[in-house]
């Protein structure tokens, strides 16, 4: 979890909130909670939907972006490419850029988007590692997941 600063839901005061993600049932799940200190209002939220790009960033920027590498080539990239262009929503376009870039390093993003994914390929038998990346958060811009 990460800490952040936001307005509270019924006081409007500026306060500390935990913000994470997870991984669960093969989908991706962000969390947020928070506990006001002025007006005892009580906060836990899970949610799949796409999680504010904000929250995403700081994520990045407190735990550092991931980098998911496929090691798979010919037919099994293929799979490997459909998995992917379902799991984060790719044109065929965008699903066949990554295509060319296998084996090698196809996605950057937050610890548990990679994890996710890693989980997808798995279940299909398909080789993937996951590692710290050293790219810049500008990068990881798209959450498409």
């Amino acid at each position: 979890m990460v800490l952040i600063y936001g307005l509270c839901g019924n006081c409007s005061k500026d306060i500390q909130m935990s913000v994470g993600q997870s991984v669960f049932d093969k989908k991706l799940v962000w969390h947020l909670s928070y506990s006001c200190p002025y007006c005892s209002e009580a906060i836990e939220l899970d949610n799949t939907d796409a999680m504010p790009n904000e929250m995403r960033k700081e994520i990045l920027a407190k735990e550092g972006t991931w980098n998911l590498i496929v090691l798979e080539k010919e037919q099994r990239a293929t799979v490997v490419i459909k998995i992917l262009r379902e799991a984060m929503s790719l044109s065929l376009a965008e699903a066949m850029k990554l295509k060319k870039k296998m084996p090698g390093s196809v996605f950057i993003g937050t610890k548990s988007e990679t994890d996710r994914l890693k989980q997808l390929l798995a279940a299909e038998a398909l080789k993937a590692e996951i590692g710290r990346s050293v790219t810049t958060i500008g990068v990881v811009d798209r959450i498409g997941l």
